[in-house]
């Protein structure tokens, strides 16, 4: 895998801001674009993405740059391929997965720009910390906090958002 990532990199020139391939198999790399938030996503192979979610105030665009991703929209899968794009609505439920053996890269962008990437480079600080590790009890109650801070950007929906504000209070209790 590694040096299909390398391959991925060399050839887009793609240098990651935020990496936590080992803990949660993505690495990203922002790009500037006026009143958005976007960049470039490496997701290892059979990787799951977020919880199924949606955002209050924003819509979210996918382009496909290489291998395939797994987009959930509403109530369906929809498989993407390179040089596929793909809008989701402000307010849709939405996440995305790679079920394939190879990375996929891809870009996104979600407009209007709120807080976004803030709520990302946040996650990662709990990445860097090593108290998101994965997808055990205490990575789950970190992701949960950071969840909670940001209802503007985000609200899950699977699990329900109340799940995740009690689990996120019961981050604030019990892991200071």
């Amino acid at each position: 895998m590694q040096s299909t990532i390398s391959n991925i990199k060399k050839i887009i020139g793609f240098r990651p801001d935020i990496d936590q391939l080992e803990s949660l198999g993505t690495q990203i790399q922002w790009k500037d674009i006026v009143n958005a938030e976007a960049g470039i996503v490496l997701l290892a192979a059979e990787t799951d993405g977020p919880p199924i979610h949606y955002h209050p105030r924003q819509e979210e665009e996918f382009f496909i740059r290489q291998g395939e991703l797994m987009v959930y929209r509403r109530d369906r899968w929809i498989k993407l391929q390179e040089g596929d794009s793909i809008t989701i609505p402000a307010k849709t439920p939405h996440t995305y997965k790679n079920a394939s053996k190879k990375e996929v890269l891809f870009d996104f962008c979600i407009s209007p720009r709120v807080r976004f990437r803030e709520m990302i480079e946040e996650m990662d600080g709990y990445v860097q910390e090593q108290k998101i590790r994965g997808t055990d009890f205490k990575s789950v109650l970190y992701l949960c906090r950071v969840m909670d801070k940001y209802p503007d950007v985000t609200q899950s929906v699977k699990p329900p958002q109340f799940i995740v504000k009690l689990m996120a209070g019961l981050s604030r209790t019990f892991q200071k």
